[in-house]
């Protein structure tokens, strides 16, 4: 088995789209009308989505779900993005001690409170 994707159960599928669009600066792989939206990445592995909680059937609940963990080659910058999206900063960026790959991250909500990290390392 792999690790095929990773979605949020989202409030308003239409804003978290827009929202997700600008903090990854990347449009939307597929969109099912107003059910489910997704990103792949790079090397078209694992994806990242977007459910509406009306497809959710109630199932599952908006927020709090799980982490999305984003890379990127500069922390600052990608920090800087997340104040300029007016975005709920849980903690601001750190170098976590000990890390034997110079393991640097902060965190924040979405528009649903899902907890986003995002990180830098040496690869």
């Amino acid at each position: 088995m792999k690790i095929d994707n990773f979605y949020f159960v989202v409030e308003n599928i239409e804003k978290s789209i827009m929202f997700y669009t600008k903090l990854l600066d990347k449009e939307p792989t597929n969109i099912t009308s107003n059910r489910w939206a997704d990103w792949e990445n790079e090397n078209n592995q694992i994806y990242f989505g977007i459910i509406s909680k009306e497809s959710a059937e109630d199932k599952l609940i908006k927020g709090n779900n799980g982490v999305l963990g984003l890379y990127t080659e500069d922390i600052e910058s990608a920090y800087k993005k997340c104040l300029e999206l007016k975005v709920k900063i849980l903690y601001e960026p750190e170098t976590i001690p000990n890390s034997k790959d110079n393991y640097k991250c902060f965190a924040i909500e979405d528009l649903d409170g899902n907890k986003i990290e995002i990180s830098y390392y040496d690869k």
